[in-house]
């Protein structure tokens, strides 16, 4: 098999559905031994490493709720002890209930800040070690739009993002020095995402539609590929950053992107 990834050991966290799962797709087709790391919907998770193994990929599953420190420790440990390193590590595992502020609870709040925050986190000091084993390594952080900007129904999921968006930037500092790059991608709304179950959801899809330049939602598959290329060579001199793949939304103002749909 042909592709940037050939030889290298890359773990996704969540992904074994959603976009998780085609990140693991296209890591896969690019050569990648994928470790795909679940906590719910496991059988799900299984097919997706079935499909990779059926297209003459490499995968494997590794269950683990990367909210709990132990389970993240056993996880790495598994990973060392089979592959001896680690090249990519794709921070995806994602919680949140959509609710407005007033209506979050307690434990809505802390799960989505123990997953998608304190569990990257956990995460990456795991990968630390097996990581500067590998030349060219990297960590991918995956986020979104509503860390940025408020959108319905988002509060827990919008502001641990926001902190995961702040953890790529103090790793990247930390890290550099050992030789590995993190970065994050934050993807707009896209098609069949998780989020179609936001309050306003069509309203929201529609106006998306209207205010972006392109016309359109991303698709999964285009922002795997952008998660792809953070962690290739390709990237080898971007560290901390943080990119937008949202078609352009969040560079156009509703009054210009009104303007524009006019003159459509």
């Amino acid at each position: 098999m042909t592709g940037r990834f050939v030889d290298k050991v890359v773990l996704v966290t969540g992904g074994g559905r959603g976009i998780g799962r085609h990140i693991t797709q296209a890591f896969a087709r690019e050569g990648a031994y994928v470790v795909v790391n679940c906590f719910r919907d496991p059988d799900t998770a299984r097919q997706t490493v079935q499909d990779v193994l059926d297209s003459g990929g490499l995968a494997r599953l590794l269950p683990g709720n990367v909210a709990d420190r132990g389970a993240v420790t056993a996880l790495f440990d598994d990973v060392a002890e089979r592959h001896g390193r680690l090249h990519v590590l794709v921070n995806n595992a994602a919680a949140g209930r959509f609710n407005a502020p007033d209506a979050v609870r307690e434990r809505d709040w802390l799960r989505a800040l123990s997953t998608n925050a304190a569990g990257a986190l956990w995460c990456a000091q795991a990968a630390r070690p097996l990581l500067e084993r590998a030349p060219h390594a990297a960590i991918v952080n995956v986020s979104s739009s509503g860390a940025g900007c408020a959108l319905p129904g988002y509060t827990g999921t919008g502001a641990s993002k926001a902190a995961l968006e702040a953890l790529t930037r103090y790793l990247a500092v930390e890290y550099g020095p050992a030789g590995i790059r993190v970065n994050t991608a934050s993807g707009g709304l896209i098609e069949g995402d998780a989020r179609a179950g936001m309050p306003g959801n069509d309203r929201l899809e529609t106006a998306a539609r209207a205010g972006t330049p392109l016309r359109r939602l991303g698709t999964p598959e285009e922002f795997a590929q952008v998660v792809l290329f953070l962690a290739s060579p390709a990237a080898s001199w971007i560290t901390g950053q943080l990119i937008h793949a949202d078609g352009g939304l969040s560079i156009t103002h509703p009054a210009y992107a009104s303007m524009l749909n006019e003159r459509a």
